[in-house]
């Protein structure tokens, strides 16, 4: 039940804020005061998308607020729209998404307006609201889930088939791939080895040139390094018991052993640096065959084993492809078997239920003065199987006596849709915690007609809190609580402005919506007796 609506910088409204109440709720007032916008602030608190136009000019955000009790507990929905066309959702003070405030619209309340009773123009619409009057909805859902996952069963199958088609030529290349690899044996940080091995191999001679000069400046003649430092040692060596030469002498004799260990280290190296034209070739091929692998696999050592890594597995998934299409092909087939069960089900109770719908639908129409009416749900097969099951349904109508019967989508009038939404909603039932707004449910009627729409939604109200929108006076005199809209001109501008109104101002309205701008005693009379007749029930 909503029991709190505030709205501020939306459309021609200002800032307003109604307490509603259980019950019949009507909101009436001059055409153009903007009862409909109030009604559009609410659907906007709701919808997933709105626009920026929505914004009152010189305003800086609309702000709409509503709040709700539903099943024992407290829903308080905002929702703010910037100028810029964003807007934030609020549930109990905390931000949720439009999407999770457009599934908590649609539990709170129904909102029923010119668009929504042209819902029964659409004949994709008639499924589920067959369903809905049969209580067939968790029926119809189970199918639906059962039917989309044997699409998703069918899409996989289907993905699997197309991987094994070209299976052989895959698992061959994927086997060599890594044969190669394998077979490379590749070591980390090889190729800066084999580089740096080439490079010896190819200036063998030059380095050793180079190792044989240093080795006889080092080591070789009197005139060698290490013969001049053992020169000087033999210099030092009577003064060795002189405290302040013996630590000039010691760091001498170990510039000398230094010597030693150097020219030991280039013979060592001259040894191993030989110039290798078979040595040469091999390790040039190596890198050539290290660079070919780079080029296919990766561009380091690391890329290379990972890619082995993952040609490994797939290749092992390639191998188990067989084994799973065969399961799926027997999940196929019973999900199959299980939809098709389904929906046969679904489809013998939709016209098993229909008699009945039938009749409680034309004896709610003959209520709401079309007597004679003639209301016939058509089933069919259409051949393939969705989620809404195996049938094609269509309403049918005949609006006199005699007249076969026809599409409804292509005969019925405005005020015809109006009167058979409403049936259908009566004849339905449903949460009885919902709210339910009807915004111009008396399009096309009047009359006797009028009073009967405004009974049928007075016994509404007596399940559901009911909100409506009327320019009828034969409706609102059914209201528990009645509610009156002005526009207000003010420092150039127009607002919106709406207040509940007391016994004798709703006198005042009823008369007002009877006889125009002329209220005459006799007006005020049959005011005064259509809210009392209302009242207990009669017109």
């Amino acid at each position: 039940m909503l029991t709190f609506l505030k709205v501020k910088g939306f459309a021609i409204i200002d800032e307003l804020q109604i307490e509603f109440s259980d019950g019949f709720n009507v909101i009436t007032g001059e055409t153009g005061a903007g009862k409909s916008i109030i009604i559009n602030a609410l659907s906007t608190l709701m919808r997933t998308k709105v626009s920026s136009d929505i914004i009152r000019t010189k305003a800086d955000q609309a702000e709409i607020l509503g709040h709700f009790f539903y099943k024992d507990q407290e829903f308080i929905l905002k929702r703010i729209v910037s100028t810029h066309g964003r807007s934030r959702s609020f549930l109990n003070g905390e931000p949720i998404t439009t999407t999770r405030l457009s599934e908590l619209g649609d539990t709170l309340i129904n909102i029923y307006g010119q668009n929504e009773f042209h819902y029964l123009l659409d004949r994709e619409n008639y499924i589920s609201i067959l369903d809905s009057l049969l209580y067939l909805d968790n029926e119809r859902t189970t199918l639906s889930e059962k039917v989309q996952t044997l699409r998703r069963c069918e899409s996989e199958l289907s993905a699997k088939k197309g991987e094994i088609e070209g299976q052989e030529k895959e698992m061959a290349l994927l086997d060599f791939q890594i044969d190669e690899i394998d077979q490379a044996a590749l070591q980390e940080n090889e190729e800066e080895r084999v580089k740096e091995n080439l490079k010896i191999i190819k200036d063998a001679e030059k380095i050793q040139a180079s190792l044989n000069a240093i080795y006889e400046g080092l080591y070789e003649g009197e005139e060698s390094v290490h013969g001049v430092i053992k020169r000087f040692t033999g210099l030092l060596k009577p003064f060795r018991d002189i405290d302040t030469l013996q630590g000039l002498m010691e760091r001498i004799e170990t510039i000398s052993y230094d010597m030693e260990d150097i020219s030991l280290q280039i013979r060592e190296l001259e040894k191993g640096i030989v110039f290798d034209p078979g040595e040469l070739q091999r390790l040039d091929e190596r890198l050539q065959r290290i660079y070919e692998l780079k080029s296919k696999y990766g561009k380091s050592y690391g890329e290379i084993k990972k890619y082995a890594a993952s040609a490994r597995e797939r290749l092992a998934y390639l191998k188990t492809l067989t084994t799973d299409i065969d399961g799926l092909e027997k999940k196929r087939t019973s999900l199959a078997q299980e939809v098709q069960h389904l929906a046969q089900r679904l489809s013998e109770e939709r016209k098993k239920g229909t008699k009945s719908v039938e009749k409680a639908i034309v004896n709610e129409l003959g209520f709401l003065s079309m007597k004679g009416m003639q209301f016939h749900i058509e089933i069919s097969n259409k051949g393939t199987i969705d989620e809404n099951g195996m049938d094609d349904i269509d309403f049918l109508i005949s609006t006199n006596p005699g007249e076969p019967l026809k599409p409804l989508r292509k005969i019925a009038s405005g005020g015809e849709l109006s009167r058979i939404m409403l049936a259908i909603k009566r004849v339905i039932g449903g949460d009885e915690g919902k709210t339910l707004i009807f915004d111009e449910v008396d399009a096309g009627i009047g009359g006797r007609v009028a009073d009967l729409v405004g009974k049928r939604l007075q016994d509404l109200a007596s399940k559901h809190q009911v909100i409506c929108i009327t320019h009828l006076p034969q409706i609102a005199t059914y209201a528990d609580r009645h509610f009156l809209v002005e526009k207000v001109f003010a420092k150039g501008s127009a607002r919106t402005e709406i207040k509940q109104i007391d016994n004798s101002e709703r006198v005042q309205e009823v008369a007002r919506m009877m006889g125009g701008a002329t209220i005459t005693e006799k007006t005020i009379q049959r005011a005064e007796e259509m809210i009392r007749h209302a009242t207990k029930g009669i017109h």
